[in-house]
């Protein structure tokens, strides 16, 4: 399966393109797809996804196509999207009022 790996906001200027493509299994996690971006990217990128725990960062947003994900557990299923390539966003979580 090949999924698009696409980053915006503050985490865009810690990578070298605006979009990555991964060749993976069929069935991977989200944190999977994160781990194989921080390999290509390194460590600050990691300190700006997740948390001390491990986590999503609280102002993190991670879609898998149009669909927030809930957790970096959940499952990328080729077999749920009829496109040729998964969508991944990763983007800053915005903060209003």
């Amino acid at each position: 399966m090949r999924i698009e790996v696409s980053f915006y906001g503050f985490v865009r200027d810690l990578v070298t393109t605006p979009k990555l493509v991964i060749d993976t299994s069929d069935q991977t996690t989200v944190r999977e797809v994160l781990d194989s971006v921080v390999k290509r990217h390194g460590e600050r990128l990691r300190e700006r996804l997740l948390s001390a725990t491990g986590e999503l960062a609280a102002n993190v947003q991670v879609f898998v196509g149009e669909q927030p994900t809930t957790s970096l557990d959940q499952s990328i299923d080729h077999a749920h999207d009829h496109c040729a390539e998964v969508k991944v966003f990763v983007l800053s979580a915005t903060a209003g009022g």
